[in-house]
């Protein structure tokens, strides 16, 4: 029996959902610093953002930077996003290490997270809690993706039907402190 396996943690779908989340709050500047194009889930997530944005007709020329997911590739592309005029009100980093240098470099240029700049992560790993603002994340369930994936195996050992592929594992939004609503968003519509 030789099916193949797929399974996604549905990567574009959340970087959408992330991106939906904050256009419902105002935001129609989203930035997004995409991981470097060697990783697959690079990108999805940025096709999630692009596919957001689009769907909503915002703009998306300029507002997206490459990292290469380290602290140091984080702090460079949010500091050329962050020093545009019409800087972004808000961003999405691939990972957590992006964002937490994302967070340091708008400290640095006085902004503050979230008044200035809304801020969300990818990963959710323990240490974005840590950070002041506490950030709001997309939370990958890694665990039951394994769980899942084990499961699979075993079906396919006994020869058991196969879901469609591939099989997607809902990841969801972690909300803590680094986005805000924009106020009055509706006069600019």
């Amino acid at each position: 029996n030789n099916q193949s396996i797929s399974i996604t943690m549905g990567d574009d779908r959340l970087a959408a959902m992330a991106t939906r989340y904050l256009i419902g709050k105002g935001h129609s500047r989203i930035g997004f610093i995409a991981g470097p194009k060697d990783y697959a889930v690079s990108g999805w997530r940025k096709q999630g953002w692009l596919d957001a944005m689009q769907e909503a007709g915002l703009e998306t020329v300029g507002l997206c930077e490459r990292g290469d997911f380290s602290f140091e590739s984080g702090a460079t592309t949010a500091r050329a996003l962050l020093s545009k005029a019409d800087r972004p009100t808000a961003i999405i980093a691939s990972n957590d290490q992006m964002a937490m240098a994302t967070n340091s470099v708008a400290q640095e240029l006085g902004l503050v997270v979230p008044d200035d700049l809304s801020l969300i992560s990818f990963d959710n790993s323990p240490v974005v809690r840590f950070v002041q603002p506490p950030l709001t994340a997309i939370d990958q369930p890694v665990a039951s993706t394994v769980s899942r994936a084990v499961e699979l195996l075993i079906s396919v050992q006994r020869g058991e039907d196969m879901p469609e592929m591939p099989v997607v594992v809902d990841g969801d939004l972690v909300e803590r402190e680094s986005v805000a609503t924009l106020e009055n968003s509706t006069a600019d519509a």
